[in-house]
């Protein structure tokens, strides 16, 4: 039953992308608004937050599950797991951002990430960074909540979604909750990463910075991709350089993620 959910959800994520009613959100953006007007410590809002609508989910599977028996687990676990799958346009706004810094279009391609590169930031580190925006932002749309569907099924990768627009509506606060639901899949993507490129430039990563926690998962994404692919960071500083930081950036996602698709298929099939 579980790889049937997976094939579904992630067959209809790669058909429809983030679109539809169970990625429109607005009825966590109005369950927040509520939350928000009672004025609780982080810990106790975030519970509030991710553990109302997954008692919500929890009922409605009960329910359906009294009508359709087996059938409820099945529709449940997909709705749950497309839900879970990342917002936006990832590949339109990379591609985007692509067309505009392979015409020296600096600040037309700086307004696509969403970190940010302001004009004094574009001649400095400026294809790290749209690499460490396009990896992470990569990263949390799809790697975490497969992670977490696998390990504790549906309401697992819906609790990851929950936290991550939880934590993007409040501008970080609850950063720490997040960065310990992104822990593990970041250190399995980088590992992935240095399994399909150069892993005597990159295993390094594996035993230092991957267990420092003052790296950041976006960093450490970026830093994966650089090492494993062999980036050179002096390039990555010229036009040329931006564009190829996020194009090996772009491969090093859609291999990793057809690496996820198939060890996953072949131990959900064992």
């Amino acid at each position: 039953m579980s790889y049937l959910i997976f094939i579904v959800a992630v067959g209809l994520f790669a058909l429809l992308g983030a679109g539809g009613p169970l990625h429109g959100d607005r009825w966590f953006h109005a369950l927040s608004r509520r939350v928000d007007a009672i004025e609780l410590d982080p810990w106790p809002s975030l519970a509030l937050r991710v553990g109302a609508p997954v008692l919500a989910g929890l009922i409605v599977l009960a329910v359906l599950e009294t009508l359709l028996g087996g059938l409820a687990e099945a529709l449940v676990g997909t709705a749950l797991l497309y839900f879970s799958l990342g917002r936006g346009d990832y590949p339109t706004d990379l591609q985007r951002f692509l067309a505009r810094a392979r015409v020296g279009d600096d600040d037309g391609a700086a307004m696509l990430l969403k970190q940010g590169v302001t004009g004094s930031d574009a001649g400095n580190g400026r294809g790290q960074l749209a690499m460490r925006d396009f990896a992470y932002r990569g990263f949390a749309r799809w790697f975490p909540p497969v992670l977490y569907f696998w390990l504790l099924g549906p309401f697992g990768a819906a609790v990851y979604r929950l936290v991550e627009l939880s934590n993007t509506r409040s501008s970080g606060r609850f950063e720490a909750a997040q960065k310990i639901l992104d822990w593990l899949p970041a250190r399995l993507l980088l590992l992935t990463f240095s399994l399909l490129g150069d892993f005597e430039h990159s295993r390094g990563l594996l035993t230092t910075d991957a267990f420092d926690n003052e790296v950041s998962s976006e960093d450490l994404l970026a830093r994966g991709i650089e090492r494993a692919w062999r980036l050179d960071q002096d390039d990555l500083n010229d036009p040329l350089g931006v564009v190829k930081a996020v194009e090996t950036t772009q491969k090093a996602m859609n291999r990793a993620t057809g690496v996820w698709v198939v060890v996953l298929s072949l131990l959900a099939l064992v």
